[in-house]
């Protein structure tokens, strides 16, 4: 493990101030019979969790209910506010892994109940017993909002959040039971980690626009343990060896909201990436940046936009990276048009020889100045000074 003292910034990571978990009751369900033309009925009940509402409700897939359409070879081919209707919100799997970590947290999560005549003593669910369901899983879908973290209103998860998201995976399986906490020994919040092992904190990560730093994040997200030469070390501390002995299991949470947090430094307001501002103002598109735009000139637009931003209350990140990588752009188009316009030369400058010898020429065969001018689109003052010189007379012109 390297030696080199890394200054991590001291930061606590805010926790989403969450709304109470309401449970919307089940009046009816829909037959498991399916119609004719439709598929067979799987697995089509679902409990749906909003995590900016806490509703928790009982939901199923009209699929089997629906005829078939032939064009449907694939899943791909269903139009996808029909697969949304059928499927709506993010599927929380039982192995849900970093892909789920590092984006941002669904509005809408989605857990599948184990039920159906091909998963022995679990039926589908009827009224009463979906509505049983929903309470027994209340109390994990609370944890689960309250477990969030949130910087600067943005979501994020912890392992506290994931590990009630897999109680729920549990609880709608087919066995209906939790697992003690220890279970899901895997799951770390990146404070924890960066705490111990200062190494992990990448400070040029802050340097980023949001868009930028999120690709940072997650790297971070997937490969801490298995990457750098010391992170074996990591997984010393953190993690949970596999039962068959092959390794450990470690999944790192939080990494998003812990940078953020930092980037926010206390600062309230919102965060606005310049990406989005630029679509809704088209800064860019009106700031009168060239390729000759000085650094200084470019750094007072920048805090131009910045005190912009502030004034309808938001944070303003990436307008330095983007100005610059706006000058670059069209420094890069001139660069490019210097080699187009360089080759054009050239070779009008192969014509512009053979001009003033074919001028010359008809110089000496007689032809008046004015004639020639006419013919050769050039003054007729200039062939009159490539006369003078054709004649002997110092310090006539060629003909440009």
């Amino acid at each position: 493990m390297s030696s080199e003292a890394v200054s991590v910034p001291q930061v606590e990571v805010a926790t989403y101030q969450a709304p109470r978990v309401t449970i919307t009751p089940v009046t009816e369900v829909i037959p498991s019979e399916p119609v004719a033309g439709s598929h067979a009925p799987g697995a089509y009940q679902h409990v749906l969790l909003h995590t900016r509402t806490g509703e928790l409700s009982f939901h199923e897939s009209t699929e089997h209910r629906e005829p078939w359409n032939p064009r449907w070879k694939a899943t791909n081919d269903i139009p996808r506010e029909t697969w949304k209707r059928w499927y709506p919100g993010t599927l929380f799997v039982p192995g849900a892994g970093p892909h789920l970590w590092f984006e941002p947290v669904p509005e809408l999560l989605r857990w599948t109940i184990d039920s159906g005549n091909y998963v022995l003593g679990h039926p589908y669910l009827d009224v009463e017993a979906a509505n049983a369901l929903l309470e027994l899983v209340a109390p994990y879908a609370q944890e689960l909002l309250d477990g969030y973290f949130e910087a600067g209103g943005e979501l994020d998860w912890s392992a506290a959040s994931a590990r009630a998201g897999r109680q729920l995976c549990r609880l709608t399986s087919r066995h209906r039971e939790a697992a003690p906490p220890e279970v899901d020994g895997d799951l770390v919040d990146f404070a924890d980690v960066v705490a111990c092992f200062p190494q992990v904190y990448r400070p040029e990560l802050l340097t980023l626009s949001l868009d930028k730093l999120a690709e940072g994040r997650e790297w971070q997200t997937r490969y801490i343990g298995a990457t750098e030469h010391w992170h074996q070390e990591v997984k010393k501390v953190f993690g949970q060896p596999y039962r068959d002995g092959s390794g450990v299991g470690l999944q790192v949470l939080g990494v998003r909201s812990w940078y953020r947090t930092v980037l926010m430094d206390g600062d309230p307001r919102p965060a606005r990436d310049f990406a989005d501002w630029d679509v809704e103002h088209r800064a860019l598109a009106a700031s009168g940046i060239t390729s000759e735009t000085s650094d200084a000139a470019l750094d007072a637009w920048i805090e131009q936009e910045e005190t912009r931003a502030a004034q309808q209350g938001l944070r303003l990140f990436g307008a330095k990276d983007a100005a610059y990588s706006h000058r670059a752009r069209l420094r890069e188009q001139d660069w490019d048009r210097l080699a187009v316009v360089g080759a054009e030369c050239a070779r009008l400058e192969k014509y512009l020889a053979e001009r003033r010898q074919l001028v010359t020429r008809a110089i000496s065969w007689g032809y008046g100045d004015s004639d020639i001018a006419g013919r050769a689109r050039v003054s007729r003052q200039a062939v009159h000074k490539l006369s003078k010189k054709a004649d002997g007379q110092a310090g006539a012109p060629e003909l440009a």
